[in-house]
């Protein structure tokens, strides 16, 4: 999920640092997470957003923009939609054991802070994208 915000200098990305103790520790990313029983996506953004970083969001996208990636300790190949999560000017992200770190940057910041070139793409797709927020290509998410 690429979480954004708009504030005087233009749309920022959230990007978060995995804990040590967690799958990719140290790697630098979007956030993730997993569904719980029978939650929708738009259900597990709302959660993760919250658990992970004590914000909510303001609207909730959906683009055409898929990553996958390799997760070891599970031995499964994970494909996953981009959602983008927009939130207010002033979030106040608080952070979860998740997580170690955290930094709002511009998209040409946040492609050389991510850990993997699926995210360098789906930033400049994203970034892209929000010159016309909403793009065309996007479909709100309603809870």
């Amino acid at each position: 999920m690429a979480v954004v915000k708009k504030d005087d200098d233009g749309w920022k990305f959230l990007i978060l640092r995995r804990a040590d103790a967690e799958s990719y520790g140290g790697c630098w990313g979007f956030m993730t997470g997993s569904k719980q029983g029978t939650e929708t996506v738009a259900q597990l953004v709302v959660r993760e957003l919250h658990e992970e970083t004590g914000l909510k969001p303001q609207s909730m996208w959906a683009t055409e923009n898929l990553v996958q990636f390799y997760e070891p300790e599970y031995d499964k190949i994970w494909i996953l939609p981009v959602i983008v999560a927009v939130v207010t000017t002033n979030a106040r992200v608080t952070l979860s054991a998740e997580n170690s770190e955290f930094v709002w940057m511009a998209a040409e910041q946040a492609k050389r802070r991510v850990s993997w070139k699926n995210l360098v793409r789906a930033i400049d797709d994203i970034a892209e994208e929000l010159e016309i927020f909403p793009a065309r290509n996007w479909v709100e998410i309603v809870v």
